[in-house]
């Protein structure tokens, strides 16, 4: 048995003619931070969607956990928390009461949970603002809150630093070291090297859905 936690082989997504992603060998290890790094359209969302079993590949194969595959998915995705695109939330309720369905949903003890999370993030949980009035950065650490609220063993986190100032990042590499440092897998995916590439274990760099370099 392997410390993988994730582990793809020729994984590949066309659209039609357009190949997305070509044949993508990742591996994964337990209490690591892998990064895929790549401009706009280089793939790394899409492969995160397939990850999460949200997009079905067109060919290869995923395995998470080592043992589980995406056919005994209900098993595996209880243990992963994602952050995929934008967040999405309500906007006519503030991030306390998002938190709080999303708890409730997920059949936490929602005022300890989301009190947890938020403290986590750096948002103030008596904050009265709506998710409408929400700055960009305010939004992405929302997600992240939502993410990481029900304690999962893998982090999958697509652009976790959109929005952030230098501070916010600064504090998000601190948050993401630390989950790192307690066990917690984290793989993310970053247009720049600039906010992440000093903070990783592992760096994939993807271009128009190849993987280009691993480092």
């Amino acid at each position: 048995m392997n410390d993988f936690v994730i582990e793809t082989n020729d994984l590949t997504k066309c659209y039609g003619e357009q190949v997305c992603v070509a044949q993508l060998c990742l591996h994964v290890p337990k209490g690591k931070i892998y990064a895929l790094l790549g401009r706009n359209g280089a793939g790394k969302t899409t492969t995160m969607k397939m990850l999460l079993n949200l997009v079905k590949p067109t060919s290869g194969f995923i395995k998470i956990f080592n043992d589980i595959h995406l056919e005994d998915a209900s098993k595996a995705y209880s243990r992963i928390g994602a952050l995929i695109e934008t967040p999405g939330f309500y906007d006519n309720l503030t991030g306390r009461e998002n938190l709080e369905i999303i708890a409730r949903l997920r059949g936490l003890n929602s005022i300890e949970s989301v009190d947890q999370a938020l403290s986590v993030v750096n948002l103030d949980k008596n904050d009265k603002k709506i998710f409408e009035k929400y700055s960009l950065g305010m939004k992405q650490r929302l997600g992240i809150a939502a993410a990481i609220m029900h304690k999962p063993e893998i982090l999958i986190l697509d652009e976790p630093m959109n929005g952030l100032d230098k501070h916010g990042v600064m504090e998000m590499r601190e948050l993401f070291k630390k989950l790192a440092d307690n066990g917690k897998t984290i793989i993310m995916a970053n247009h720049s090297s600039e906010d992440i590439e000093a903070l990783c274990d592992t760096v994939c760099e993807m271009d128009l859905g190849v993987l280009e370099r691993i480092k």
